[in-house]
């Protein structure tokens, strides 16, 4: 999947079929101010993430995928990742369903657990937020009620990278009842892509491999 970071090293997941996710996604944008295409994909993952170029900081497309029968993935086409807390909070609020922003990278392990208030989650959505990123050095940190079957003890390790892992993150999603990867492993995926236009159009676009290169940063 590292052909396409930085979108699957930072994504989200809703507990709802692709379906559901996507309805959900239409009415909260449905009041925009950009005119909003939907397309149905069906296709490798090679061909479904070519969907979601270029990546841009407009963020003008969004990429629903089926990971699996009760969950939703969802992507962006952001330069630094999917940008998820706006959708997928506000999606898992209205639909009182589960939503969550993963990220595991080179310098960041994320876990943000979205709900609505009636299912645990404050004002702003959140459930359970647990990090370990590094920005010159690692930072750890952590808010709202642990769950049953989380290991805290992890928390005191010495290394401040090694409290929140990937590996424990998988152990979270296991516990959340969740995907443990961006995509299933499948030769064909079902995905709705809806994409904004003309928004932004000043911004310059790129492809994945551009910002894999680090183009978008590197002076001209």
């Amino acid at each position: 999947m590292d052909s396409f970071a930085p979108t699957t090293n930072d994504y989200g997941l809703l507990a709802l079929p692709l379906g559901e996710a996507a309805r959900a996604y239409a009415v909260l944008f449905a009041n925009g101010r950009h005119a909003m295409s939907r397309s149905e994909i069906q296709g490798s993952t090679a061909e479904v993430f070519a969907r979601l170029e270029p990546l841009s900081m407009a963020l003008d497309r969004a990429l629903l995928v089926a990971n699996g029968l009760n969950w939703t993935s969802y992507f962006a086409n952001g330069l630094l990742g999917s940008d998820v807390f706006q959708p997928v909070s506000q999606i898992a609020a209205a639909r009182k369903c589960t939503g969550l922003r993963v990220v595991k990278s080179r310098d960041a392990t994320i876990l943000e657990n979205y709900e609505s208030q009636e299912r645990g989650g404050d004002v702003t959505h959140h459930r359970r937020t647990i990090f370990a990123t590094r920005d010159g050095r690692w930072t750890f940190g952590s808010s709202g009620e642990p769950y049953q079957f989380e290991d805290v003890g992890r928390y005191a390790a010495r290394s401040i990278r090694d409290r929140f892992t990937p590996e424990h993150l998988d152990d979270l999603l296991v516990g959340l009842g969740a995907p443990l990867n961006p995509l299933p492993h499948a030769e064909t995926h079902s995905a709705v892509l809806f994409v904004q236009d003309q928004k932004a159009p000043q911004l310059k676009r790129w492809t994945f491999e551009d910002v894999q290169h680090g183009l978008p940063w590197k002076r001209v």
